[in-house]
């Protein structure tokens, strides 16, 4: 069997945000989505308990959040890495106007519930949150409110207080695909632009009328990009994809 697809969920989620990729590559690898991070309160202690559940040798995929948590995690995997996908993150710090938009979401929650929470950020992160599958949709409703707003909350601090990890960059060492939506307000894509200069040989691709959830927005075209790159089809450079035909 082909060597063990690792993915990384982003803020207050888990496996359903990911049931796209998880229904495309289960037939053929292992896949595992690390758990029980999400109840941190900073990125080191989520390093730890991701790092906990690693295998030896793996392809990682890692989304916004689960970005954070990759980036930090570089000194401990030197070696390890089959390949390194980074979805729609960023090397930087918090900035001040992020966390506002934090605060207010966050205050949404603490009053109308993790469903309301979830709904407004899925509708500011993605294009069209309505297209996505309502079944999907749902689940990652359902993680959300599973979660809790404890976990909401401390996944709120850790971020805000994240550490800068650009200089950690340079320790990547496997081919690393960069994948960004040209409409992703969340982390625009200059932050994926800064990631693909400092990871010498990366391939930065661009998905246009994309928000920030392309495993969600472009399933298809997400899966196929990571077919490709886990099973060695490495292009360099900057690409920018529309909708699949």
């Amino acid at each position: 069997m082909p060597e063990p697809l690792v993915l990384l969920p982003g803020l207050q989620a888990d496996h359903r945000s990911w049931v796209n990729q998880i229904r495309h590559f289960e037939p053929t690898r292992q896949v595992i989505v690390p758990q029980r991070h999400q109840q941190c309160d900073t990125i080191p202690a989520m390093c730890a308990r991701v790092h906990e559940q690693l295998p030896e040798r793996f392809h990682l995929v890692a989304w916004s959040m689960g970005g954070y948590v990759a980036m930090q995690l570089l000194p401990r995997l030197t070696g390890r890495l089959l390949s390194l996908t980074l979805i729609s993150t960023s090397a930087r710090p918090e900035d001040p106007a992020s966390t506002a938009r934090r605060m207010e979401i966050l205050a949404l929650a603490e009053r109308d519930g993790m469903a309301a929470s979830n709904r407004r950020t899925m509708t500011q992160a993605c294009v069209d949150f309505d297209a996505v599958d309502p079944d999907i949709r749902a689940g990652l409703r359902d993680a959300a409110v599973e979660l809790g707003v404890d976990a909401y909350r401390g996944q709120q601090k850790a971020i805000i207080n994240r550490p800068d990890s650009r200089s950690l960059l340079k320790l990547v060492d496997c081919p690393t695909l960069v994948l960004v939506g040209d409409r992703d307000t969340v982390t625009p894509p200059e932050c994926a632009r800064e990631i693909h200069e400092a990871i010498v040989g990366s391939r930065l691709i661009i998905i246009e009328n994309c928000g920030h959830c392309a495993p969600l927005e472009y399933p298809e075209l997400t899966n196929r990009l990571l077919s490709d790159w886990c099973s060695g089809a490495v292009e360099y450079g900057l690409q920018t994809l529309g909708r699949l035909g």
